[in-house]
């Protein structure tokens, strides 16, 4: 019974499991977000019609063959996701 008298022990254990318990917690979450997404704020960026694109073209050299670029993230039920060259973020209005 010599062991149940140290209190400082048993503290720094106990310390030690509920820090080990939330770094496990805190694992679980950032799995579930990089895995599953956030869910209804990615529905809102990655929506083809939200990042300027239209689902008409149905294959996705259609798409490239008309200088657009494929979205492959966009949730058309029907054809491809296609952003035309104007709408993709990062470009220039300037450029000839």
């Amino acid at each position: 019974m010599k062991f149940l008298n140290n209190k400082k022990g048993v503290q720094l254990t106990l310390s030690t499991v509920v820090i080990a318990v939330l770094v496990i917690i805190v694992l679980i979450v950032l799995i579930v977000i990089f895995t599953q997404g956030t869910g209804l704020f990615n529905i809102g960026i990655t929506s083809c019609a939200d990042r300027g694109g239209n689902c008409n073209y149905e294959s996705a050299d259609q798409c490239v063959d008309t200088g657009g670029s494929v979205y492959r993230f966009g949730k058309c039920t029907d054809g491809v996701c296609c952003i035309p060259k104007d709408k993709l973020s990062g470009q220039d209005d300037n450029q000839d």
